[in-house]
């Protein structure tokens, strides 16, 4: 494990201001994120993944394409299928045009102008508690999760194995969440895509490898619910995100411009939102703007989002 988190900065388990300067109890939100998934063989089987299927059917969802040059016509908004540019485009709330990404390399990468969401929270809020642990190392060393977030943890998946680093990452995640207090928190689990380049999407292990990530989830979001039977914590309002970056050929790998390889989805579960329910065509940006909408942080157009907020249950 390694654990990057600044010394002296409130971390998850530790106390911080609880509301805002007007009184108001802010949101609390988890995004998860699930590298290399394809939402059609997500959705081929409950059996295959039964909690994303329960957080589709209680909550909202849908997919889009990632935009891709010629075939979208003449764009400088490039969404190359390589993890580095997704989950530069999912924690910035913009294309590689802005945030510089453009492949596993992150050659050209300006986060310095387009931090990461928690970063940009934190900032904006200083008494916001914010947290991240990922088993992807270069989401971490290349700076995609930036110093100013109080927690950063990585289970190095390339050196542990992705299946036995994902577990540490749930298992840190939901000690967070269980005894401390964060407001925001970013998880990242890497088998299904490691799962897919060795075996491709349509092989067992690539399921084996969706059923794991689901249960991994469905701890997170036990332990959320659990949360609402403590003491000073029966009105959170927790919104929960879950993402991937790109899909998989048939045979395995990505980074072309096929319709399996851009199709991203988006499934968002939260008190209100009636059961599902569809999200128009929403895209990798969107998160970043949802996300700080949903901790009360005011988007800035100086920042340059190229995201919309994703629609509150009425």
């Amino acid at each position: 494990m390694t654990d990057v988190d600044p010394p002296g900065r409130p971390g998850p388990g530790e106390h911080a201001e609880e509301g805002t300067a007007d009184g108001v109890k802010r949101g609390k939100v988890l995004v998860v994120g699930l590298d290399g998934v394809r939402f059609d063989r997500l959705t081929r089987s409950p059996f295959k993944a039964p909690v994303l299927h329960g957080m589709i059917a209680a909550g909202s969802h849908g997919t889009s394409l990632l935009p891709y040059g010629e075939v979208d016509g003449p764009s400088t908004s490039m969404a190359y299928t390589d993890s580095g540019p997704g989950w530069s485009s999912v924690l910035t709330g913009v294309w590689p045009d802005r945030h510089g990404v453009t492949g596993n390399d992150f050659i050209g990468a300006d986060y310095s102008r387009y931090p990461d969401f928690l970063s940009r929270a934190v900032t904006a809020r200083p008494g916001l508690r914010t947290a991240a642990v990922v088993s992807w190392p270069e989401l971490i060393d290349r700076g995609t999760l930036g110093p100013a977030i109080h927690r950063r943890v990585l289970h190095d998946g390339e050196a542990e194995g992705y299946g036995a680093a994902d577990r540490l990452v749930a298992d840190t995640a939901a000690q967070w969440l269980t005894d401390g207090d964060p407001d925001a928190v970013f998880v990242y689990f890497g088998a299904a895509d490691e799962a897919g380049h060795a075996t491709g999407p349509l092989s067992p292990a690539y399921d084996h490898a969706l059923r794991s990530q689901d249960a991994h989830l469905g701890r997170l979001l036990g332990v959320i619910a659990a949360r609402r039977s403590q003491p000073g914590r029966a009105d959170e309002h927790w919104t929960v995100l879950v993402t991937t970056d790109h899909g998989h050929l048939d045979t395995g790998g990505h980074g072309g411009d096929t319709r399996a390889e851009r199709e991203v989805f988006v499934i968002l579960a939260e008190p209100g939102v009636p059961g599902g329910t569809l999200l128009d065509t929403p895209r990798l940006v969107d998160l970043a703007p949802t996300v700080l909408d949903r901790l009360g942080v005011p988007i800035d157009p100086a920042w340059g989002l190229q995201g919309r907020i994703l629609p509150r249950p009425r």
